[in-house]
Order: C-alpha cells, then sequence, then structure tokens
C-alpha cells in the first residue's frame, strides 16, 4: 500500500523599501538633523533659516558684520529713541523692550499686575505681595511665605516667624547655598516665572527644539505637533499622497493625479479644472493644447487620455503605451503593478488578482488539495473509485490497495491498478480485494 503526493515550488521576489528623508533645499544634515544653512557666516550672530541671520544687539547686516549703535536706518542715519534699555531694530527702528517695560519706545513700566517681555506676563502673587516687574518673583509681607506668598508662617509666641524664603514658583526648587532657582521642564527665569521661548524645551529650558515647517515644541517633552499639512517625528515631511490637514488626518478628493494642497484645495495638472480637477479641458478623446489630436488609446481598456500629452491611463490588467497589452504573467491590477500570490500553478485574473487553480487545488491562494474522493478543476468532478485508498486530486486516478502474499505477478498487477467497467455513461474503476496465497 502507498500513497504518492506531488511537490510543487514557486520561487518568488520580494522587494523592499526603505523611506530615507532627505532635508529641504536650504538646509543640510548634521547628526540626524536638518540645519539651515546661510551662505555667508553670521559674524556676530546666528543662522535661523536658510541665508536668513539672526544677529546680536548692535549689529546688522546680511551676515551680522556691520556695527551700528544706538543708531539704525541706511548708513545707520537714524537714531534709536527706544527708552530705558530697549533696543532698535537695525533696519526698521522698532523698539525691542527689555523685560519690565513696554510702549511704542518702551517708556512705561509694567503695571503692578503683569510682568515681563512686553508685560504679557500676569502677576500670580497672593496675599497682596509686590510682583517684581522683571522677573515676576513675589515680595511677601503680612507673615506670608512661598513662591507665590499663599502659605502663612508658622506661629511662635503671638508672632509669625518665617524662614529663609524661596522665590521659586511653578515647581522650581531653591539651591541649598542659593543662586538661580532650579527650574522644572517647561519653565525658567531666575525664579521660574518665564515659559520655555519657542525654540527651547526641558529643565530650564535647556534643549534646542527641532521642529520643522512651523511645528509647535512642546516646552516638556520636546515633542513636535505638526502644522496643518506636514507629519513626521519632526515635522520635516509633507502629507502623504491623498491625505491633509491637521495630523494628516482627512482624505484629499482630488482627482486626475492633482496635489492636494495642506487645506484640501485641488491643484490641476495642466489640462484638467474643476474643484476636484474632474473635468478634461478637451473633449474626450482629444488632446494637445488646441484639442486637435486624436488619442490613440485602445477605447476599451483605457481610463483616460491626458488632455495634454495625450498619454494612456489603462484599466486595471492592462498595460503598454496604447493600454493594448494585458498584464505580464505573474502581475495584475492598476499599472500591473500588484503581484500574484496564486500557489500550485494557479494564475490570476489581471484585473482583480483573483486566483484561477489548477486541477486538483482550491481556496484563495489554491494552497489547498481537493476534499477528499473530489479531484479536477474546481474539485468539481467525483472520484469513481471503488475499494481504493486514495484518488488523484489532480486527474481523479485511482490508487488501490493491494495484499500480495505469493500471487502471481499478474494478480498484483491487476489488484495495484484496478479494473475499468463501463456502466452506462459513467467509469467506474474497480479494484479487487488483495489475493492471499493461504499455504495453510
Amino acid at each position: 500500500m502507498g500513497i504518492s503526493y506531488r511537490v510543487t515550488y514557486r520561487v518568488g521576489v520580494q522587494t523592499e523599501y526603505r523611506k530615507r528623508a532627505h532635508c529641504c533645499p536650504g538646509y543640510y544634515e548634521s547628526r540626524g538633523l536638518c540645519v539651515p544653512q546661510c551662505a555667508q557666516e553670521c559674524m556676530h550672530g546666528r543662522c535661523l533659516g536658510p541665508d536668513r541671520c539672526q544677529c546680536a544687539p548692535n549689529w546688522r547686516g546680511y551676515n551680522c558684520s556691520s556695527v551700528c549703535s544706538n543708531l539704525w536706518g541706511p548708513n545707520c542715519s537714524q537714531r534709536c529713541e527706544c527708552q530705558n534699555g530697549g533696543q532698535c531694530d537695525p533696519l526698521t527702528g522698532h523698539c525691542s523692550c527689555t523685560l519690565g517695560y513696554t510702549g511704542l519706545l518702551c517708556e512705561r513700566p509694567c503695571h503692578p499686575e503683569t510682568y515681563g517681555q512686553g508685560c504679557l506676563r500676569q502677576c500670580q502673587c497672593q496675599n497682596g505681595a509686590r510682583c517684581d516687574s522683571v522677573t515676576g518673583a513675589c515680595d511677601c509681607i503680612n507673615g506670608t511665605t512661598g513662591g507665590l506668598c499663599d502659605h502663612h508662617c508658622p506661629e511662635s509666641e503671638g508672632k509669625r516667624k518665617c524662614g529663609p524664603p524661596c522665590p521659586c514658583q511653578n515647581g522650581g526648587s531653591c539651591q541649598p547655598g542659593g543662586g538661580p532657582c532650579l527650574c522644572p521642564a517647561g519653565w525658567t527665569g531666575a525664579v521660574c516665572t518665564l515659559p520655555c521661548p519657542h525654540d527651547r524645551f526641558g529643565v530650564n529650558c535647556s534643549q534646542h527644539c527641532h521642529c520643522h515647517n512651523g511645528g509647535q515644541c512642546d516646552p516638556i517633552t520636546g515633542k513636535c505637533s505638526c502644522a496643518v499639512g506636514y507629519t513626521g517625528m519632526r515635522c520635516q515631511e509633507d502629507c502623504p499622497f491623498g491625505k491633509y490637514g491637521p495630523n494628516c488626518s482627512h482624505t484629499c478628493d482630488c482627482l486626475n493625479q492633482a496635489k492636494c494642497m495642506p487645506d484640501g484645495a485641488c491643484l490641476c495638472e495642466s489640462g484638467y479644472q474643476g474643484g476636484r480637477c474632474e473635468s478634461r479641458l478637451c473633449q474626450d478623446w482629444l488632446f494637445g493644447h488646441q484639442c486637435d489630436r486624436q488619442c490613440a488609446c485602445h477605447l476599451t481598456h483605457t481610463q483616460s487620455c491626458h488632455p495634454m500629452s495625450g498619454e494612456c491611463s489603462c484599466q486595471p490588467g492592462w498595460s503598454g503605451p496604447l493600454c493594448n497589452q494585458s498584464c505580464p504573467q505573474g502581475t495584475y491590477g492598476a499599472g500591473c503593478l500588484s503581484r500574484c500570490l496564486c500557489l500550485n500553478g494557479g494564475s490570476c485574473e489581471p484585473e482583480s488578482g483573483r486566483c484561477l487553480c489548477a486541477p486538483g487545488f482550491k481556496d484563495k491562494h489554491c494552497s489547498a488539495l481537493c476534499p477528499a474522493w473530489s479531484y479536477g478543476l474546481n474539485c468539481s468532478s467525483r472520484c469513481q473509485c471503488v475499494n481504493a485508498i486514495f484518488c488523484s486530486a489532480i486527474d481523479g486516478s485511482c490508487q488501490c490497495e493491494t495484499e500480495v502474499g505469493n500471487a502471481g505477478a499478474e494478480d498484483a498487477e491487476m489488484g495495484a491498478v484496478g479494473i475499468e467497467f463501463v456502466m452506462g455513461r459513467t467509469a467506474m474503476i474497480f479494484c479487487p480485494r488483495g489475493i492471499l496465497n493461504d499455504h495453510s
């Protein structure tokens, strides 16, 4: 008795792709970061963007090499009128006020309830404490203590006695030997009252943010929140094709290879028009600047003909310059870019990729043999064996059981192969019972 199996192999090629980010024009890669590049070195400042220097105070010019002390304008011809230590913009004369002052000429100190740059920060002091207009530090009175003067000192012998003051706010802590406060992530300043600038984060705002394309940096973690239309850890990538909006979470409905703008508007390719770029400028099957040329694409197998170039866009399952060629064997779908996954000699439909299994196999990828006692194309035929132990799933041939002792070769051969009987229109394969030679 024996059962035979057929082993088939299929060779496939798998191509793996790896995305690599490239720095935008005007930036170069340094230690995995995209750093702005200035053609001329910023002599007294830093490179803030492509060919854009941020100059130190009193310096001006394309590369921050010209000194202009207390003057501004062409050839430093205008006198700066900023007061209380304010600095003039070397080009416009606009005043940048020091902490604690505001006004067009920095002439006004902060209101008692405000402090900091431009007097935009709100004081948090309590119990009548005075707020420092520069740092926001609280000057406690009336037996109160704490960074915000929000705690009453312990009472002893009828008097409140306060320990050494610690003016740190927003979770900052005082150093044992004095000195500036140790600020938690997201805060800086002498008493931790100043939030991190937009390009800094972390403890004491000591780390640089690396968010690109207008992305906002979390002052505590440094994580980037990307502007509309961008994605990636550092917001360095445009939204994937077909996506737009915050976090690239919206799906574009632009047609005909139109570019989807950050707000979802469609930028049409030449030759198309409409809110979704759905309309050809030329009538169907015509193209060219004057719409006077006839498309040569195969009429049935073509989705569209480009209204400017006449290039053919094929229906799924078709390829070639004129869409007159079926997909090569082993491929299917739009552009014939998808690989068939049919096993055991199966082929796939070029349009959908649906597997057409070879005789003897079934399921989605033709990976399973026909059920027992069925065979052939789509496993649609029933085996006609009698007394057999096995029926080939491919062609329905019978494998007979043979029990041969000292029987003759003719009997053994007949038992292994079987005898065909034609009954009406049905051919039955009859396997005789094994012949045993008993000498007892």
